[in-house]
């Protein structure tokens, strides 16, 4: 597959509001050296990748226009979007946002799920049953290298990690699209592409996971009874100590009161939050005590979180990307105030789908 570099529209806002060099010329520009990322798309229309500041309450001007079936990933100054329609993976200097990009083409039909990043190496997992491999590319051409061979067969794999020289794949392992068996965690070895092991979760359809102090903390959405709701005793987060390869249960989706999604942890305070699926349009953050395992009241002013979370450790706060049908958009989380705040300068016909930090 041929590398190219292009040149993706941008919107007539960002050229009105751009001094040409492509940096964004407002009162919003990058401070910090850091990026708020928000991707926002409604089926089947484009989508927008959007950003702003992580200190301001409201998004820059610029936006750049992808797939609307798109995700945003990032890793310190690098900027990932997959868009799984189109199966295309465009990388992204933090630092020239909103200027040429470079991007490759990936296996059609393969649906691109998540990027982790080790060195110059990009890891790839794609979502569909028949992908039984992790796709590499390169982080500053974004072209696209060698595939490692997944043991699993049918893995569906989902979260990706990258812990030293090992590679974290979380499998749901789906019979077509019900969960009837516990996920697996498969451990790769990035140097020789051997599998280390495979790690029996405590859970059904593993979905998110975070990396921190040598645990993996996965969250599982559980199967689906024949109404669509979530059948709580096979949801719920675990950690999984990766020294011993043991697992234990933070939360149960009985405690949780639904399947467990998206999560985000604020490793100072030890506070994991969690997107709690409860049904279409309704899905609360709940935090986590990680010290007495509890779990806390829904976040205030949050509706359906399904358009990620991601928590910033610079400023302490909890970014959400709100769906709901009335008022969506991306939320601020303060938990010193206990407040949320919504972000100002967002599209209601485009609400969030995907966020993500970069920092450099």
């Amino acid at each position: 597959m041929t590398q190219r570099t292009a040149l993706l529209a941008i919107s007539l806002a960002f050229l009105a509001c751009s001094d040409g060099s492509g940096n964004n010329n407002n009162n919003e520009e990058v401070k910090g050296n850091s990026l708020l990322l928000n991707f926002t798309s409604v089926y089947p229309e484009t989508g927008e990748l959007r950003w702003m500041n992580p200190d301001s309450t409201a998004l820059s001007f610029g936006a750049l226009s992808f797939d609307h079936d798109s995700k945003v990933f990032a890793s310190g100054a690098n900027i990932f979007v997959l868009e799984s329609g189109l199966s295309n993976i465009s990388c992204i200097p933090a630092e020239k946002i909103g200027g040429v990009i470079s991007q490759d083409t990936l296996e059609k039909g393969t649906y691109p799920y998540e990027v982790a990043v080790a060195g110059n190496t990009g890891y790839i997992t794609f979502n569909a049953a028949i992908t039984d491999y992790i796709q590499t590319f390169n982080i500053n051409t974004c072209a696209i290298g060698e595939k490692i061979n997944l043991p699993i067969p049918q893995a569906n794999a989902a979260s990706v990690k990258a812990s030293g020289d090992t590679l974290l794949v979380l499998s749901q392992r789906l019979d077509g699209y019900t969960a009837t068996k516990p996920g697996l965690l498969i451990r790769i070895n990035t140097g020789t592409k051997a599998l280390i092991d495979t790690i029996t979760l405590k859970f059904y359809n593993p979905h998110s996971a975070v990396l921190s102090d040598g645990k993996l903390y996965v969250s599982s959405q559980g199967a689906y009874n024949a109404d669509y709701s979530v059948n709580t005793e096979v949801s719920g987060v675990e950690a999984v100590d990766l020294s011993t390869g043991t697992s234990e249960i933070i939360a149960t989706g009985v405690q949780l009161g639904g399947g467990s999604n998206g999560l985000a942890l604020d490793k100072t305070n030890q506070i994991l939050y969690v997107s709690v699926f409860m049904e279409f349009g309704d899905q609360p953050v709940k935090p986590v005590n990680l010290a007495s395992k509890t779990v806390g009241a829904a976040l205030p002013n949050i509706t359906d979180s399904f358009g990620g979370l991601v928590f910033d450790d610079v400023s302490g706060k909890l970014f959400v990307g709100d769906r709901d049908f009335s008022n969506p958009g991306v939320k601020i989380y303060n938990p010193a105030t206990r407040a949320t705040t919504p972000v100002s300068g967002g599209d209601p016909l485009l609400p969030p789908s995907s966020l993500a930090i970069a920092r450099w």
